[in-house]
């Protein structure tokens, strides 16, 4: 994955505050002139992929085999035709909802009479179109489903969003949180890691420095780093005014750290004097680190993509002097950790963080829509 990935394009003036900017967007549909109409006026909208199948059961059979990845969608746009009648349209809803369960379909069809709305209704459809409401018909529909899916930041400014990740050691913020990290700087927010120590306690410190700029850059973050000795950082006056000095250059709406409930002393030195040193910022939550203990209790859960996951895994690969070493970075057991947590939160993949002061929904969505 090359690092300009995790950029995207500024949206267009039209559209621009809308739940369509940035979305990820599954169009089915069997007639593909209608389909190549439809991704013009989703793009000019500024959605950021739209994938065109034309059929959904076939599709949701195929992610179910494993033929594909799991699901990437906002929400989903299908096209009924006459070949599709009420009981087929109930089961594949049905089928892709197990599968899917946070990926909303909303259902087009012509002229909808009471047995199709019916069937639309049993399989759980975010909403049902005629096709004679025309684009704006289902543009508004859409605009809608996408604006329901729980977003804890949806007040936040464009112009302020910015986010501070702080870790005691060198690869602390990318386990704790790659995934985030990486999803925030795609939806265009500005993130800044800061690292407490140069990591001497588990390797060379000039070789850790080096891994953790690759491992920055990797996920798009700017990395700010301090030199606290490792093993060794407390919560004293002079820990608090190094945080304090980047929480007033970087102005973040949300910041990240290690949860106390932690055995690492440096981790737990480091929570504490970051709630002192970010005591103005709006959101603090708390990522959950390797040698965090059971009491770690998340009550947010940001969903992440594969991209957002591949992302994080590069970014621990990066510090090679620890995933050789380390058995808590294995990759299987790095995935099947963010597959555990999505559980929580019916979707597939997700980072937990203890919200500690934050008025937000379950699920932390950080899309700046």
């Amino acid at each position: 994955m090359s690092p300009s990935d995790a950029f995207e394009a500024e949206p267009s003036r039209q559209s621009r505050g809308s739940a369509l900017v940035g979305s990820l967007l599954l169009l089915v549909d069997r007639d593909a002139e209608r389909a190549a109409r439809q991704v013009e006026l989703l793009r000019a909208h500024d959605a950021e992929s739209i994938e065109v199948q034309a059929d959904l059961g076939e599709y949701e059979s195929a992610r179910r085999s494993g033929e594909r990845d799991f699901n990437v969608w906002d929400a989903v746009v299908w096209h009924c035709d006459a070949r599709t009648d009420a009981e087929e349209l109930t089961r594949t809803l049905v089928a892709w909802y197990e599968r899917f369960p946070a990926v909303p379909v909303v259902v087009v069809a012509n002229e909808p009479d009471m047995t199709v709305a019916m069937a639309a209704l049993r399989g759980r459809a975010a909403d049902l179109v005629a096709r004679s409401a025309g684009d704006d018909g289902l543009l508004a529909v859409l605009e809608r489903v996408l604006r329901q899916r729980p977003d804890p930041i949806d007040a936040i400014s464009p112009s302020n969003k910015r986010a501070l990740v702080v870790g005691a050691h060198p690869d602390d913020a990318e386990i704790g949180v790659g995934g985030t990290i990486h999803r925030l700087v795609r939806r265009g927010w500005d993130a800044t890691v800061l690292t407490m120590s140069h990591g001497s306690g588990g390797g060379d410190p000039a070789e850790r420095t080096a891994e953790a700029q690759r491992a920055a850059h990797v996920l798009g973050a700017v990395l700010v780093m301090e030199d606290f000795p490792d093993g060794a950082i407390d919560d004293s006056s002079a820990t608090v005014r190094a945080i304090e000095r980047v929480v007033r250059r970087v102005q973040p709406e949300i910041v990240l750290v290690h949860s106390d409930k932690d055995t690492h002393q440096d981790h737990r030195a480091v929570h504490r004097a970051t709630l002192v040193a970010a005591r103005s910022v709006p959101r603090v939550g708390c990522y959950q680190s390797p040698s965090a203990m059971v009491t770690f209790q998340p009550n947010r859960f940001v969903d992440l993509r594969e991209r957002d996951l591949e992302a994080k895994l590069a970014a621990i690969r990066a510090h090679g002097s620890q995933a050789r070493t380390r058995a808590y970075l294995d990759e299987d057991l790095v995935r099947a950790t963010a597959r555990y947590w999505g559980r929580y939160a019916n979707a597939h993949f997700t980072e937990p963080l203890e919200m500690i002061r934050a008025s937000t929904p379950t699920r932390f969505r950080p899309d700046g829509h």
